[in-house]
């Protein structure tokens, strides 16, 4: 088995300038951030196009997708921690152990969640309160999406594994190729051209699923030959029940975080359903272009977690705790520089979306109150990296539950009711502050000090 370009890439990781490394790590994952973020805007123009209830539909949709998405991204979490740390250690024979069974675990559960989040679509939608004109709609799109889950989290676990060994442009690429063809089948099958008929919002769902289950199935061939600096074969994806155990230990907190998180912006979005369809839609196009400020933090945070993870799994702390308040420092810069431009031009920039006048002037009132909270939400985002990169997730499930369900979501329902909508803004913005110093006094007690590889070394044998 040739480990060559992962030795490489290791060798820079544990020795090399933070900085610079952190950067190039970077770059992908910007990339691809930036390429995601233009098709969601792209998603939401040619939808925009239709109306408010339209662009309603989607925005009502994510978060109960990503709440099941969520419980694939726990595993997935699980997986990178591994991966990364025994990348780390230098023990290649684990490595290759923990990708092939992450595939395995995410394939089994993905089948699982397809079929009962299908069925249950419905309910969810009505539990909600999804206002008469957005539910036929966002029905549509929640089946079509929940049917493609499986080529989702296949997707993760191809994602995760190679970030985990240091190789961000790959999947970059792989995954660029599917946001690139779902971009193009958009207007297509959204408004309709020549002989294909306009579908609206199932045609956003069928193009995103498409071009996914295209992206899952490019990164399998890869993997299959060889050309990720490991070579596969069938028999390294057999499940491994003591593997998955572990999966479960270190995985299953962050699965029920993440998921009881994103069901939480499900609460959310109730809340702001309350306020209609106007409320909803500048909630929507908003966070879509706040998503832009992120393209860059989320890279930093995603090539930050990738050295800590292999730095800790070579017992390097020292190196962890200064490769951790170099990606803080820059994450603080570019966050807060894009967030002042898109308040001085906020009025303008949802006027190239929709030309509703309501739904400008709620979005107005959105930015106006929710951007000063951005750089202490990417503090919050970095610090809960670093715990879960240890695979401490139960703590940083911890931290997303009280900036959620212990701020943001009571916040905002009670503050809206004094308020109105504005209300929800500030509730939102007040839960990114506290949840930032709260996780910085989590982070100096210093339990991410400890190394995965030692925890399970009989497994490592």
């Amino acid at each position: 088995m040739n480990h060559k370009e992962p030795e490489k890439l290791r060798e820079r990781i544990i020795t090399g300038s933070i900085v610079e490394t952190l950067l190039k790590l970077s770059y992908p994952l910007i990339f691809i951030n930036l390429i995601h973020v233009i098709y969601n805007l792209t998603d939401t123009f040619w939808l925009g196009k239709l109306g408010r209830a339209a662009v309603s539909a989607p925005t009502i949709s994510w978060p109960i997708i990503w709440t099941i998405m969520s419980l694939g991204m726990g595993f997935s979490v699980a997986g990178f921690a591994f991966i990364s740390q025994y990348a780390g250690a230098g023990k290649w024979d684990q490595v290759k152990r923990n990708i092939g069974n992450l595939f395995s675990i995410l394939f089994i559960f993905s089948l699982i969640f397809a079929i009962l989040t299908i069925i249950f679509a419905p309910y969810i939608l009505k539990l909600l309160g999804t206002p008469k004109d957005t539910y036929k709609g966002a029905l549509t799109y929640l089946r079509v999406m929940f049917a493609g889950i499986p080529f989702s989290f296949g997707g993760f676990a191809f994602s995760f594994s190679l970030r985990a060994l240091g190789d961000t442009a790959t999947p970059t690429k792989i995954n660029s190729v599917g946001i690139i063809l779902n971009m193009i089948l958009d207007p297509i099958l959204i408004l309709g051209l020549g002989p294909i008929p306009k579908m609206g919002v199932l045609g956003a769902a069928i193009a995103t699923i498409f071009s996914s289950t295209v992206a899952t199935l490019l990164g399998f061939r890869l993997i299959f030959a060889g050309k990720v600096g490991i070579k596969f074969s069938l028999h390294d994806f057999k499940p491994d029940w003591k593997l998955f155990k572990k999966y479960f230990t270190v995985g299953l907190p962050a699965s029920i975080g993440q998921s009881l998180n994103s069901f939480g912006f499900v609460v959310l979005m109730g809340i702001v359903s309350h306020f209609g369809s106007v409320a909803i839609a500048a909630y929507g196009i908003g966070q879509r272009i706040i998503n832009l400020i992120f393209t860059v933090s989320d890279g930093i945070s995603q090539a930050m977690a990738t050295m800590v993870g292999q730095n800790i799994g070579a017992k390097n702390f020292k190196r962890t705790a200064q490769i951790v308040k170099k990606s803080l420092l820059i994450n603080i810069v570019f966050i807060s520089v894009p967030a002042l431009v898109i308040f001085l031009l906020r009025n303008s920039i949802y006027g190239l979306f929709i030309k509703d006048i309501l739904v400008i002037k709620e979005g107005s009132l959105f930015y106006t109150y929710f951007l000063i909270s951005m750089p202490f939400f990417g503090i919050f985002a970095i610090y809960t990296q670093v715990l879960r990169t240890a695979g401490k997730t139960k703590e940083s499930m911890a931290l997303g539950l009280v900036r959620l369900w212990g701020l943001r979501v009571p916040l905002a329902y009670f503050l809206s009711i004094i308020v109105g909508s504005r209300g929800i803004w500030i509730g939102m913005s007040i839960s990114n502050i506290f949840g930032a110093f709260i996780s910085y006094l989590w982070y100096q007690k210093g339990t991410w000090k400890e190394s995965l590889v030692d925890e399970h070394s009989s497994s490592s044998s």
